[in-house]
């Protein structure tokens, strides 16, 4: 089977969390036999590790959305048996809209997340995306939290929820003692919520250690707020996948504080989970508060509420041991929900199913 999949960016020249499930599914896939082809916006052709890249030409990105006319060329034109988007994605819908319907092939669609920050183009852009869902052969959500609150998707009838794993091989418990340290894991992004933690910290009367692995637009003024207030955190830029895994490994609790629905999932929530460390998280009506389960593998909080999460880090810092009962639970929880070649091999059904074979 030839599968093209379509996003703007790739891992690992942008290590995101949807860049990087493109990524591992995509090696996953031409492990079981498959041809895959990526499509992306800008750079240009190349291979990155087996995989045959095509970048179209993109002048410019809005709002990190880029205007790359070019996909509808590559899509009027590819020989793949099926199409697998990546979505939000405007440039690619609007392209497919372009593509004659004699030329189209079958697709599915990730629906990894709404717009959020480019709400304002959804009058004009709405109605091309509901025609475009309903074209898909499957619809795939990542969680029931997003299908259910979704306007774009608890309308259609062809949605199948497939959450995002982790690669149980790889994010595993050690058998060292945690550390005196919480993590956070993640872009410097506005709807991350990093401010909303760093007060957090700043408002305690004697915080804990905290590690930001992560980088971004933010960081001069992360690192800027972290010396003013002298607090006790440390960023670490350029993270490896191994240095990454000890972090989870090693910390009391990753802390995932976003504060709106572009943080749809919380893939880092998963790697931490899986490698026993337990997860406080803002109470999003998205797949991050059903991937972290209150009171059972970590404490959820409501977003963007800085004494609140003050608290949980407290409550956590209280008892040895509902931490280590947390950690435990969340271990379980990954391995029964969240095994990624459980999870690729439902999407390949999926693709399969598109194609007819």
């Amino acid at each position: 089977m030839k599968i093209l999949q379509v996003y703007k960016d790739v891992f690992p020249e942008v290590s995101g969390g949807m860049e990087r499930y493109i990524h591992d599914i995509s090696l996953f896939l031409m492990s079981r036999g498959h041809s895959v082809h990526i499509l992306v916006a800008g750079g240009g052709d190349r291979v990155i590790e087996g995989m045959e890249i095509t970048g179209v030409w993109s002048p410019l990105r809005i709002m990190s959305n880029p205007i790359a006319p070019g996909y509808t060329r590559i899509l009027a034109e590819t020989d793949a048996d099926v199409i697998h988007f990546h979505l939000p994605l405007p440039a690619s819908v609007v392209g497919w809209e372009f593509v004659r319907k004699s030329r189209r092939k079958p697709y599915i669609v990730t629906y990894h997340s709404d717009i959020v920050r480019q709400a304002f183009m959804m009058p004009v852009y709405g109605p091309i995306l509901r025609r475009f869902l309903r074209g898909a052969v499957k619809v795939l959500a990542t969680s029931e939290n997003y299908l259910r609150t979704s306007l774009y998707l608890r309308e259609l009838q062809n949605t199948e929820v497939i959450p995002i794993g982790a690669n149980l091989e790889l994010f595993k418990p050690a058998c060292g003692v945690k550390k005196n340290y919480y993590l956070f894991v993640g872009r410097f992004r506005k709807y991350k919520g990093i401010f909303v933690l760093l007060e957090a910290w700043r408002k305690m009367s004697d915080p804990p250690n905290l590690i930001l692995a992560g980088g971004g637009g933010l960081i001069h003024k992360v690192k800027k707020f972290i010396r003013v207030h002298k607090l006790p955190v440390t960023v670490l830029t350029n993270v490896t996948d191994d240095e990454l895994i000890k972090l989870y490994q090693e910390a009391r609790a990753l802390i995932l504080p976003s504060t709106q629905r572009s943080e749809a999932f919380g893939m880092v929530m998963v790697e931490a989970m899986a490698c026993g460390t337990a997860v406080i998280s803002s109470n999003l009506s998205t797949g991050v508060s059903w991937v972290n389960r209150h009171n059972e593998t970590g404490l959820l909080f409501p977003a963007g509420d800085v004494a609140s999460l003050g608290k949980a880090v407290m409550r956590l810092e209280e008892s040895a041991e509902r931490r280590e009962e947390m950690c435990l639970n969340a271990e379980k929880r990954v391995r029964d929900v969240f095994d990624s070649t459980t999870l690729f091999k439902k999407v390949e059904e999926c693709l399969l199913q598109a194609t007819g074979i």
